[in-house]
């Protein structure tokens, strides 16, 4: 009878549940903190590549400046082409830099400058300037055709008379 009594009177032992209850919310928990830390990282990461590409495209566009700058010697540039980096700002970001490259395109005639007499034909080079910022390991590149000006000792330089060319 004792058996009997002990069967029917069995109570459940709710002790395991509330271990199994805060194992749960722990793995809840620790799974949304993952995915929290999983974004906020990525959108870390694409932050700093989008500021390394924009650095890299103002030093491109650095070197476009200096390209236009310098265009009365681009035969100059095309026959010493160097894969030497030349830094925008080597004082306050010395890991953003450009490299110009410089051909002679035969591909495209040479201009024509209206308003000069004898024909005035300028060659075009074709200059890739590519930027770099060696903090993000990012790089762009710009792409730009450029024709000299005519120089003074042209014999067709200033020789715009009153009908033109």
């Amino acid at each position: 009878m004792y058996l009997a009594l002990k069967i029917f009177n069995y109570q459940k032992s709710e002790k395991g549940f509330v271990l199994i209850a805060a194992i749960m919310a722990v793995m809840i928990m620790l799974a949304v903190s993952f995915f929290i830390l999983t974004t906020s990282t990525q959108d870390i990461r694409i932050s700093a590549r989008l500021v390394g590409e924009r650095k890299a495209l103002s030093a491109a566009e650095a070197g476009a400046m200096a390209v236009y700058a310098s265009a009365v010697d681009l035969p100059t540039m095309a026959a010493n082409n160097s894969n030497t980096p030349i830094l925008v700002d080597p004082i306050n970001d010395p890991s953003t830099s450009y490299i110009v490259h410089t051909t002679l395109n035969t591909t495209i005639p040479p201009i024509q400058t209206p308003g000069y007499t004898g024909g005035y034909g300028s060659p075009v080079y074709s200059n890739i300037i590519t930027g770099t910022d060696s903090n993000y390991g990012s790089s762009a590149s710009i792409d730009i055709g450029l024709s000299p000006p005519p120089l003074p000792s042209d014999t067709t330089y200033g020789n715009m008379g009153a009908g033109g060319g």
